[in-house]
């Protein structure tokens, strides 16, 4: 007989409230339709099957597009005296009436397992297999994932019955194994009293009869059962493996747009790498979010979402393009040690490389090895990979933390103001180090976590590593500025001297009396190996100072000065485009030859101790900003 089940307490059982929930509220996740999104996507990527990307379609029927009340009455049957038992945990004026049309929210996934394990399991199995069924249903504050799974605490799947009125779900499975198809639901209520004192779970399925012996509810296997249920809430399971949930009564803050701008904040990672697919429909619209569409959905939203949300898609969808190796690894810490950020981590070479692409405004990619520690198993070598570039817009400064394509949010890291920057932790070791270190609602990362706290070698400190990885890379490759050539931009800016006060050292004497000293002089400047010249309508690269050597190549960026913020950043390929009309080489160029014009970027080849580049046609009403970068030969005869 399929019904609701809800089993009476016995003399002597403790009394048990269901808290779970409240890990996805108040400061953690606060509203119903992120908290559904962050979890749910999150347990259907770790249930993803090898090699296949994770479709989820979230559809929220409104109140245009659901089931009678009399249609879905047989599956609340026998369940509705407990909704409305007196403390049972609901919100009495949130409560739906029996005669209400049953608005609801379906959360369907696709390429993964479904709930594979044996559904008449009533315990945790001792021996260590695996039970998707029985972890989601039947059990709370367990999880059998693995270290590479995203989530650990058991407590994600949760945020469904948070979100619905009546605190229910209903689930139907299609195991990947044995291409069963399984229904069953749930309600998560406080113990109650209704004509005996109740346990608070209760599980719609085959109710057991009076003398079986026990009183577990089993799944509905009946294929026709089945169906019937698919259809009369739009489900689109059919026979592909996966789960789809039913919410009833979804809460009213949920709506179609408020789950958009959670997917875009959450999850546009794995969705630009392509690993991930989600649909949100409601009966009027469908909005698709896939590495192709995801940028232009963002677009639409526009000040809707958070400000830094859209540069840092760029930064993102920049990093996963990026070769292993075209990232600039770093030196490991000592192997024995916790991990410790010193500028004998980054090569002076390196360093060079890395504040010239900094402040020219370039995108950097740099890896970071690290040994992972536990107090029980032996060390194991991995890395996370840091992307960054320099934004004078980034007002925040707070870098973005991705673990396993998961963004925890509100990671305490030091604030490096004009910087946008993303942490990618991909590599297993390092993620589940990172991953016994958050919160249940995978917010944060916390040393002190019942998880994490006692569990590795030097832990604090090394979490800490990764927190300030944006700020300590900065500083180093920034430290050296104040020994940089004073006149390698000379050709574009020039600075004013300082005040003549402020050209001596001051030394107190015994007695208050002061005495002044006067500074060393200065080294002299080192010779300019080539100068750039603004011309009327353009510029000119030239030769630079009597016997210096001129550069193997010079990297030419050009744009017309901003207001606010790097010119070459901000260049808009309306303005002028360096191959087309009016812009010209006006004389030919002598002595270089041109590797690559494209856009506002020259990159030219010195062949010739005499050599000049002259570039006319821009608008003179306009001032012009020019950026020359010498570069040298490295192996294969390109530039560096």
């Amino acid at each position: 007989m399929h019904g609701w089940y809800f089993r009476p307490k016995v003399k002597g059982e403790n009394n048990r409230e269901p808290i779970y929930g409240e890990f996805f509220a108040t400061d953690a996740i606060s509203d119903p339709g992120m908290a559904l999104v962050r979890e749910g996507i999150q347990n259907s990527l770790d249930a993803g099957r090898p090699g296949e990307k994770v479709m989820v379609r979230i559809y929220l029927s409104g109140d245009t597009n659901h089931p009678k009340a009399t249609k879905v009455a047989r599956y609340f049957d026998r369940a509705w005296e407990h909704v409305n038992a007196k403390d049972n945990g609901l919100h009495p004026d949130e409560v739906p009436s029996e005669d209400d049309a049953c608005t609801f929210l379906a959360f369907e996934d696709f390429g993964t397992r479904g709930l594979e394990g044996d559904p008449a399991e009533a315990f945790r199995n001792k021996d260590g297999k695996k039970n998707h069924f029985y972890h989601f249903f039947r059990a709370e504050g367990q999880s059998d994932k693995e270290s590479s799974d995203r989530g650990s605490w058991g407590v994600g799947k949760q945020v469904f019955p948070r979100s619905s009125r009546v605190s229910g779900l209903f689930g139907v499975t299609v195991r990947a194994d044995d291409r069963k198809r399984l229904l069953m639901g749930r309600l998560v209520l406080k113990s109650h009293w209704v004509d005996d004192d109740y346990c608070q779970d209760g599980y719609f399925g085959v109710v057991p009869g009076p003398h079986q012996g026990d009183d577990l509810v089993m799944p509905v296997d009946d294929t026709v059962e089945i169906e019937s249920f698919c259809t009369l809430f739009g489900l689109q399971r059919g026979n592909d493996p996966g789960l789809s949930i039913v919410v009833p009564w979804p809460d009213a803050l949920i709506s179609e747009k408020a789950l958009v701008k959670a997917v875009l904040a959450d999850y546009f990672y794995p969705i630009l790498d392509g690993t991930l697919e989600v649909l949100v429909e409601t009966p009027g619209v469908e909005t698709l979010l896939d590495n192709h569409s995801i940028i232009e959905e963002a677009s639409k939203l526009g000040s809707e979402l958070s400000g830094d949300l859209p540069p840092f898609l760029e930064l993102a969808n920049w990093a996963r393009q990026v070769p292993a190796d075209a990232k600039t690894t770093i030196a490991m810490s000592e192997a024995d040690r916790g991990w410790n950020w010193s500028a004998n981590l980054i090569s002076p070479e390196h360093t060079e490389l890395l504040r010239e692409s900094f402040y020219r405004g370039d995108n950097i990619a740099i890896r970071v090895p690290v040994i992972v520690r536990k107090k029980r198993d032996e060390p194991e070598e991995s890395f996370f990979d840091v992307y960054l570039v320099r934004d004078e817009s980034d007002q925040t400064g707070r870098p973005k933390f991705i673990r396993e394509g998961v963004i925890i949010s509100k990671v305490d890291s030091p604030k490096t103001r004009g910087v946008r920057a993303l942490i990618i932790v991909d590599d297993l070791p390092l993620a589940a180090f990172l991953r016994d270190a958050e919160n249940p609602s995978h917010t944060e990362w916390q040393h002190e976590g019942s998880n994490f706290r006692g569990k590795y070698k030097s832990g604090k400190g090394d979490l800490n590593f990764v927190k300030r990885s944006v700020h300590e890379i900065v500083r180093i490759i920034t430290e050296g500025e104040r020994e940089e050539d004073p006149t390698l931009l000379i050709d574009m800016f020039s600075l004013p001297a300082p005040p003549e006060e402020d050209s001596v050292k001051t030394k107190a004497r015994k007695g208050g009396k002061k005495t002044t000293e006067p500074p060393p002089p200065p080294p002299p400047p080192k010779p300019r190996r080539f100068r750039v010249e603004k011309t009327r309508g353009g510029f000119a690269i030239l030769p630079g100072e009597t016997g210096t050597t001129a550069p193997a190549f010079i990297d030419v960026h050009v744009a017309y000065d901003v207001r606010r913020g790097n010119p070459i950043k901000r260049y808009n390929p309306a303005d002028f485009d360096l191959t087309k009309q009016p812009i010209r080489f006006d004389p030919e160029p002598r002595g270089v030859d041109i590797k690559e014009c494209i856009e506002n970027r020259i990159l030219i080849a010195i062949t010739e101790p005499e050599f000049s580049l002259h570039v006319a046609g821009f608008d003179e009403r306009r001032d012009l900003y020019i950026r020359a970068t010498p570069k040298e030969l490295v192996d294969g005869g390109s530039a560096s």
